[in-house]
């Protein structure tokens, strides 16, 4: 692994910010106030935001999860730009868009530029009991998306049962054997999918609301948890397939929140028809999934759990099952300082009528020390550690670093 690089990258990156003067500081917050506009009697109400990530990787090649390269540095810059709108105390309007390397940085080498996220939302009554969001959103799925943006989040990488590619594929299937000979290969980010992927930007509905101690959110979308970026914007790919999604979630004192979540519906890509067997459907194969999480918060602590179980109806092959889940602590050292670490891990079920696991079973350990710098920008450094039972050629090794400026 070459390390000096982007150790290199980091330190000058660090130093920038350490010396970031105080009129600049000062430029940060008089922007942040510029972009935001309201009428007079602030019925209507403009916010402009965004985050500026400058990010730098040094992966064991092949790398893990969702990096797609084979460089042994990579260098990731992202723009990302939020606008909301607030009309009144009952409509809401949001809109992302980002300029990077990729959704996943790598998969868009040259750069790009993507309206990622966009909704209407309407909250009928006074009270927080009921929400209608109609648009392109996050999953609510898990509790994980809910610090899925770079300044919430305490490491540079998501946890990996939102980012681990699985040895099952969504654009065309194999036959049993094909399906077999996957076992023990690298991830294939190009064809292979996780079981969520990211945050899942998906198109659809949502019905959502808080009733004293209880959180409830149930929606409708066009694309499974598994389906890859390209497929989430309906009005690029129309409504492909059905997904149904829910979280209920219980928080019985300030410090805890417990929330169990479902997701069902077709996985499959319409260019797959073409290899699936006679007389099926793309539609016909389907992801189901269940998860449970939990999260903790008092004085200094931070801690969250995510298991999640998932099932694949894999043509020529039949269900298949995966567990994986995470436990992720972070430490607010003082007001500045932060130390975090997150245990990754999943359990793969048997191939039906064999007694042989479709994929060998694995953990990840991430470790990561995070500065804030101001109320505008901050800086994190992470090493990642992975290992997979049995034939491992993935590369087990990751070093990130990330600074982000916010306004």
């Amino acid at each position: 692994m070459n390390v000096p690089n982007p150790l290199l990258i980091v330190c000058a990156l660090t130093l920038l910010a350490l010396r970031l003067p105080a009129s600049a500081q000062e430029f940060l917050e008089s922007l942040d106030k510029a972009l935001t506009l309201s009428s007079t009697d602030a019925s209507l109400r403009a916010d402009l935001s965004g985050l500026l990530d400058l990010e730098a990787y040094a992966p064991e090649t092949p790398a893990l999860g969702l990096l797609n390269t084979d460089d042994a540095l990579f260098f990731n810059p992202r723009l990302t730009l939020m606008l909301d709108v607030q009309a009144g105390a009952h409509w809401r309007a949001h809109a992302q868009l980002r300029t990077d390397r990729g959704f996943d940085p790598g998969f868009a080498p040259d750069g790009q530029t993507r309206l990622d996220e966009y909704f209407l939302e309407w909250k009928p009554l006074e009270s927080d009991a009921l929400h209608v969001r109609v648009g392109k959103f996050a999953t609510a799925f898990g509790a994980w998306n809910q610090r899925r943006l770079s300044w919430e989040n305490p490491f540079v990488t998501a946890p990996a049962a939102y980012g681990d590619m699985l040895p099952v594929t969504d654009s065309a299937v194999a036959p049993l054997a094909g399906f077999l000979g996957r076992r023990g290969k690298p991830d294939n980010p190009q064809t292979w999918v996780p079981i969520i992927w990211g945050p899942s930007y998906a198109t659809g509905v949502s019905v959502f609301g808080r009733l004293a101690q209880i959180d409830y959110a149930f929606e409708v979308k066009n694309a499974s948890l598994s389906s890859r970026p390209n497929a989430w914007d309906a009005t690029q790919n129309g409504w492909q397939s059905t997904t149904y999604t829910g979280r209920l979630g219980w928080r019985p004192a300030p410090e805890w929140n417990f929330g169990t979540s479902f997701s069902h519906g077709p996985y499959l890509l319409p260019e797959s028809q073409s290899s699936l067997p006679i007389d099926t459907s793309w539609r016909d194969f389907d992801q189901t999934t269940f998860g449970l999480d939990a999260s903790y918060a008092h004085d200094r602590w931070l801690i969250w759990a995510e298991l999640m179980n998932s099932r694949f109806e894999v043509p020529n092959v039949g269900a298949v099952r995966v567990l994986s889940g995470f436990i992720e602590a972070k430490y607010k050292l003082n007001a500045q300082w932060w130390l975090a670490s997150r245990w990754n891990q999943s359990w793969f079920g048997d191939i039906p009528t064999t007694s042989r696991a479709w994929d060998n079973d694995g953990w990840r350990l991430d470790l990561a020390l995070g500065h804030r710098f101001s109320r505008n920008v901050q800086a994190k450094l992470q090493y990642s550690l992975a290992e997979r039972s049995g034939n491992d050629q993935e590369g087990n090794h990751l070093l990130a670093a990330q600074i982000t400026v916010k306004f």
